[in-house]
Parts: C-alpha cells; structure tokens; sequence
C-alpha cells in the first residue's frame, strides 16, 4: 500500500495520469423504435460480422424482450461516439459504435423487424410462438414505450483507453473476449484483413476449426480465430524480439499501429500470410501445431492445437524462409518441417508452450528454438 509520502512524490504523474484516462460521458435513452431505425441506417454500427458471431440463444433474446414486455430494468447499454454530431459523412457511415449491449441491442432488432419469435418464456408462456407483428396491440404500446438507456463514449478517447473502459464491462450475459473488445475498439483496415484471413478455410481447418460449421466452434463464437490471425503479424517480421510484457496490450497497440499501414503493405501481408498458411495446410502433415509429450521414445499427442505450438512454428517459418523460397523449395521446407516435433523432447521447449506461455521469455525462447532449428 502506498504512504503518503509516496503518494506525494507521485502527485504529479497521478494528476497527468488521471487527465489523460478521464473519459467524458453522457447518458442518452432511445425508445426501442428509434434505436432499430438507427440499426437499419447504420447511424449506430453492429459489428458487420456480429450476426455470424452471435452468442445468444433465441430463448436468450426472447427472455429479454420478455422482461422489456414487464419493464424489468436491464443494463446500461455502452456506445462509442465515433463521428461528431456536426460533422458531415455518407449516409452509410455509422455515427456510433456499440461496445457493450450488442446481444440486447441485436435482439431488440431482430424481434422488431420480426425475424424471431418469442419462445421458451417462463412468466408470460402464453406468449411462446409469437412475432412482433402478432403481439396483442397493448403489449406493442408496452414496448414502444420501453426506452434503452445508453452511457455515450467521447469520440476523442482513443482506442486503448476504450479498451481498458470496455475490459472491466461485465453488464452482459456473455463477457466479451479481448478480440471482440478489439474489434469494436480498433476497427480499421487491418481489422478488417484479420478477419477476412481468419475465415479461409485452409486456416480454419490447421487451427481444428470445422470447415463446415465454423459457426459451432468457440474459437469462431469468442473471435480467437481472428486473434491468432493478429498474433501472426504482431509477433512476425522480428516484432516478437521487441515484446516486453503484457500480451494482451502488445497485441492491442499491434492492431491500432497496423490499422494506420498502406493499402500496398495490407495485400503484401495478406499475401505472405496465404503463403504460409496454405504450406502448412499442405505441407505440414495433420495438425502441424498440435503439442506433444515426447519422453522415454514414447510420443503422446496432448492437444491437436495450442496457440504457443502456433506462435513457435508460424513465426519460425516466416523468420527462416520467404515466400520466394516457400514456392520454390517446398521440398526442402517440408523435410525441416517435420523435425520440429523433436523439439518437445527438450523441457525448456516444452516448458516454453505450457503454463503461462504468453510470457515474454517463453514467447521468444519457442520462436527461436523452431527457427534455429529451420536454419540448420
């Protein structure tokens, strides 16, 4: 605990730490009608994704509107104001961007353009089966006079202060995962890429994600898929070598930095991720970045993925060989490919993909022992 002498000495950087994090609000309510009109003309933003990402059940979304029908009060619904009020854009860009309550905010929508029906209600059974359009019309007044209050975020807080506001959110049903809460703060071109790359299906099937129903799988529902896509390009090109501590924030200031890079650069990027990905799918043999036990001669497959199996062998491939030399000696890549699995019979190895693996010593020890290993 700090004395008071301490906290005194550090008066100055508390006082300038404290100007910088304070985060200017305001409170608004939206009636359920204006907040779906404001949907449907994308004045406020769901991700573009999110309905393929969608994690509430329809019984979830029913029992919502349900306690909306008995006006029981539920969570404060978080918007980034991303474009001033005054300020001129096209008729498709988004004013806001919605944070936290993008479950309840997609459910109150979809209900009122009648894309559900109400089931599994507990309180009001009567009302299973029913759309928005077949409600008796006093239930359709009780909703229309429903409002949903909103904390308004400024748009001048920048993205990794919104990230941090966002992280200690836990209003909804469903806590959102660190790339979630990266997309919806740190949306760009880059972005944008990660997911576009995320939804190959060569790479969904290296990282055991079923090509035919991805939406099943929790690495598609959580956004993990997009972020080993970012994990590639933050830790690559010898980025990794300059990671200190704090994984989540270095991946975090990775993104909103390769936000900001040329179109030219994004396809180069794009282009070398494809490469090596679609090796690997081809040339890397089942489950290239499985972990194994390798002990007394015996080998024990414990995991057919794990992301620091990923980190070591995806990085120490793009450390070691270009893609000029992926086309053109694919032979000769694949025979070193193969070899990597002896590494796991080194515990300094082992211990580098087990336990708390995002810690920076491990980050780098594993990619350096693949690439020195590809080098020989």
């Amino acid at each position: 605990m700090a004395d008071e002498r301490t906290l005194q000495e550090n008066l100055d950087l508390i006082q300038q730490k404290a100007r910088e994090r304070t985060v200017k609000t305001q409170t608004v309510e939206y009636d359920l009608e204006t907040l779906a009109k404001r949907i449907d003309r994308k004045s406020i933003k769901l991700d573009p994704d999110y309905q393929r990402r969608h994690r509430w059940t329809r019984e979830t979304s029913s029992r919502l509107i349900e306690s909306l029908i008995l006006n029981i009060p539920i969570p404060v619904v978080f918007i980034s104001q991303d474009v001033d009020v005054d300020d001129e854009i096209s008729e498709d860009s988004s004013r806001y961007t919605v944070i936290d309550g993008q479950q309840r905010l997609t459910a109150i929508h979809d209900f009122l353009r009648n894309r559900f029906p109400l089931e599994g209600l507990e309180t009001l059974p009567e009302l299973n089966g029913a759309y928005y359009k077949s409600l008796p019309s006093f239930l359709v007044r009780r909703l229309e006079e429903r409002t949903v209050r909103c904390m308004r975020i400024d748009s001048t807080v920048d993205a990794q202060i919104k990230f941090d506001i966002f992280e200690r959110l836990n209003t909804g049903s469903v806590k959102l995962e660190a790339q979630e809460l990266r997309n919806a703060t740190a949306r760009g071109p880059f972005n944008e890429l990660v997911k576009e790359l995320a939804q190959t299906h060569y790479f969904r099937d290296l990282i055991q994600v079923d090509v035919n129903r991805p939406d099943d799988s929790p690495k598609v529902q959580k956004m993990e898929d997009a972020e080993l896509v970012l994990r590639f390009f933050a830790l690559s090109h010898g980025r990794y070598r300059g990671f200190r501590k704090g994984f989540k924030e270095f991946l975090t200031a990775s993104q909103v930095e390769f936000n900001s890079l040329p179109e030219d650069q994004l396809q180069e990027w794009k282009e070398e991720f494809e490469t090596y990905m679609k090796f690997l799918h081809v040339r890397g043999g089942p489950a290239p970045f499985a972990k194994w036990r390798l002990a007394d001669g015996n080998e024990k497959r414990m995991s057919s993925f794990n992301a620091a199996v990923f980190d070591a062998l995806a990085i120490g491939l793009a450390e070691t060989f270009t893609v000029t030399q992926i086309e053109n000696d694919a032979d000769l890549v694949e025979a070193k490919i193969r070899q990597v699995r002896a590494l796991f019979a080194d515990p300094d190895f082992f211990a580098s993909v087990s336990g708390s693996v995002n810690d920076a010593a491990k980050v780098m020890h594993r990619i350096n022992a693949v690439a020195a290993l590809l080098q020989q």
